[in-house]
């Protein structure tokens, strides 16, 4: 039986509106449970890489915290290849992007930096709100090539009312119990970041500790002026400066000593020349600068990256013989004071002459006049004199020149050879590859000795008389001979003759050259000691014969009676 409805019961208008309602505020309690969920949620994106190595961790289903890094030894997280940034994946040099300004000036935005990263310290406490994270890596100021070298030492200062001294930031991390960061020091990869956030305004860090090759930077400036988190910190590029020193080198005359006011000198790599962000400043062998000396014969290199180098001479003074040597030096730190100069000496090209007399050779001669000549250039002719000590030194030689010597006078009645001598220099002012030549030269007066020697045996013969007569019959001198022969010098050219004890039937004629510088003459005479000689001579002979007879008799006989 269907049951049918009554046609006098009442009808509610409001149960429709009630359904609604309640829908209503069960869809906005939804609403606002998934907002404090969503609120209440850590992005898995922000959690730290539990397999990248120590660090703070984060059980995403129990909630649970663990600190896996409760002694902080100066940084401690690794930095992915991947980030943009920060001095330290990968071997790409840190460039500034726009949205992260970094270095001394510091600056806000921040581009995040994708990929994974770690974060080194527990969770801060208190109220963070307005501060920021803030991550540092050092880098060379020159290539903007990150530094990675573990232990790079930092204060961190803020600024007060502009000045500088600042004070000492001192920053804590909190778990599992407080712990207190007065320096901060990079990883391997040099970086490195703050232990908690910081409040917004003006900051410096100071470097504490040093890097091989670097000077400290004293006062790397940022400001702080936005809130920064962990995924996306607020970079600070702290540029330190290669350290660099110059070379002095110093130039004198190797004689005299004075300064040599010209030339350069060449500075080359001994060795590759590295700097600790992995650049080769200099190859071995390249050149790393060339010096010009000034007028006081000094100069200096401009400054120069730490390392070992060589000196050498690049161009050669005027004048000068070119410097075979080198210098090796070490270019090192600056201390304070300027480096030890090197210091070169360098010879003039010369040519020395010597003069002395022919035979009597140690008597040098004063007065001989010497011309040196250029061929084509009139204007390169020297000429000079010896001095008391025979002497002579021409210098002032044009490089890549062939230069004449002749000699153009002679001393007193000397004679000389007028031949010219080529002498050439070459173009690293050298002559026959010396700085300096010699040349030891004579001049003769034309001599003649004259004497008597008995006649077998040619020794001198003494006490006897001879004159010397010229070819018209000038007598020049009588003398009475004493074992040696006496010499005649200046004589004129022609003929001669010297007659025995003034007996013209004992007449010795000779002829007399300019062209020898000695000639030699005897008498030879019959002595005393010439007739014993020929008196045993004949006696052994008689003596000999005597008794070559009275064997042959003897013989005769023996055989006769046989």
């Amino acid at each position: 039986m269907k049951k049918q409805k009554k046609s006098h019961s009442e009808i509610n208008y409001w149960q429709s509106n009630t359904d609604m309602m309640t829908g209503l505020v069960l869809i906005l309690v939804l609403i606002i449970l998934l907002l404090i969920l969503y609120l209440m949620q850590i992005p898995e994106d922000t959690l730290p890489d539990a397999d990248a190595g120590d660090g703070y961790t984060v059980d995403n289903e129990l909630g649970d915290t663990t600190d896996d890094h409760a002694d902080y030894a100066g940084g401690g997280y690794e930095d992915d290849d991947d980030r943009d940034g920060g001095g330290g994946g990968g071997d790409e040099e840190y460039e500034e992007e726009e949205d992260i300004q970094s270095g001394g000036g510091g600056g806000g935005g921040g581009d995040d930096y994708g990929g994974d990263y770690e974060y080194p310290y527990p969770p801060t406490s208190g109220d963070e709100w307005g501060k920021a994270a803030v991550y540092a890596t050092v880098v060379d100021e020159e290539t903007g090539r990150a530094i990675r070298q573990a232990g790079i030492t930092f204060e961190l200062y803020e600024e007060q009312g502009g000045d500088e001294g600042g004070s000492l930031r001192f920053l804590n991390t909190y778990y599992p119990e407080k712990q207190e960061y007065r320096n901060y020091e990079t990883t391997e990869e040099g970086v490195f970041y703050l232990p908690e956030k910081i409040d917004e305004g003006n900051y410096y860090f100071k470097q504490i500790s040093e890097v091989e090759g670097y000077d400290l930077a004293e006062a790397v400036h940022f400001e702080v002026d936005d809130v920064y988190d962990w995924p996306d910190p607020y970079v600070v590029s702290i540029a330190i400066s290669p350290a660099k020193n110059i070379i002095p080198i110093e130039l004198t005359d190797a004689d005299t000593q004075e300064p040599i006011a010209d030339g350069t000198f060449k500075i080359t790599a001994a060795e590759d020349i590295l700097t600790a962000d992995g650049t080769v400043r200099y190859a071995q062998g390249d050149t790393a600068d060339t010096v010009e000396l000034d007028e006081d014969g000094q100069g200096q290199s401009q400054e120069l990256y730490l390392g070992d180098y060589i000196v050498s001479q690049d161009t050669i003074p005027q004048y000068y013989a070119s410097i075979e040597s080198t210098a090796a030096r070490t270019v090192d730190a600056k201390d304070g004071g300027t480096p030890d100069a090197v210091k070169f000496t360098c010879e003039k090209t010369e040519i020395a002459l010597s003069l002395s007399d022919e035979i009597y050779t140690g008597q040098k001669l004063e007065g001989a006049e010497f011309v040196l000549s250029c061929d084509k250039y009139p204007e390169l002719t020297q000429s000079a004199e010896t001095d008391k000590n025979g002497e002579l030194i021409f210098t002032d030689l044009e490089k890549n020149r062939t230069y004449e010597l002749k000699q153009v006078s002679a001393p007193d009645d000397y004679k000389f050879d007028d031949t010219a001598v080529e002498i050439t220099v070459s173009e690293d002012g050298r002559i026959d590859g010396e700085a300096k030549v010699s040349f030891e030269l004579t001049n003769y007066i034309p001599r003649i000795n004259i004497g008597a020697k008995d006649m077998i045996l040619g020794k001198p013969a003494s006490d006897m008389s001879l004159s010397l007569y010229s070819g018209d019959g000038q007598l020049i001198r009588t003398w009475t001979t004493g074992g040696t022969e006496v010499t005649f010098e200046n004589l004129s050219e022609g003929e001669y003759y010297i007659l025995l004890d003034g007996d013209e039937d004992k007449k010795y004629e000779f002829s007399f050259s300019e062209d020898e510088a000695m000639q030699e003459f005897s008498v030879s005479v019959w002595t005393l000691q010439d007739i014993i000689i020929i008196a045993a001579g004949c006696g052994a002979v008689i003596l000999g014969i005597s008794a070559a007879i009275v064997i042959v008799r003897k013989k005769v006989r023996k055989g006769n009676k046989s």
